[in-house]
């Protein structure tokens, strides 16, 4: 099955039909607050941006469904993972690696992708990448 969508759109494809999207970009938390808050209850909400999304939500009266963590960026996605113990394994141990050609730093984020692998579940936390949350507004 082919998409239409560009790459950096492609995120789309998790989000449920009728979904309102509010964006969640670091500058802009006051103002996808107000959006989250401004909605009916028992709307079906998406909310992307970066790793605060799930505290913007929970925050705004969304009750959370599920979630994803979307590595290194929602604008560059080459991973996705549902936030929940065996897929975050899998994504950890099968796909998670340092990227080709990075010798900066090389040995610390080596480091980091081991830790990540030993615990899977510090991807959540991780301050790298983007999320996307999907919930009903209460």
């Amino acid at each position: 099955m082919g998409t239409t969508l560009p790459p950096e759109e492609r995120w789309r494809l998790l989000v449920p039909p009728g979904a309102v999207v509010v964006r969640a970009e670091r500058r802009r938390y006051a103002l996808a607050a107000w959006a989250l808050r401004e909605l009916p209850p028992g709307v079906r909400v998406a909310i992307v941006g970066g790793v605060r999304c799930g505290r913007l939500a929970r925050r705004n009266g969304v009750t959370l469904e599920r979630s994803y963590v979307v590595l290194p960026s929602l604008s560059h996605p080459v991973a996705v993972a549902m936030v929940a113990r065996e897929p975050l394994r899998w994504f950890a141990r099968s796909v998670l690696t340092v990227p080709p050609g990075t010798a900066r730093l090389h040995g610390l984020k080596w480091l980091a992708v081991k830790v990540m692998r030993w615990r899977p579940g510090l991807l959540v936390h991780a301050p790298a990448g983007d999320r996307i949350v999907i919930g009903v507004r209460a």
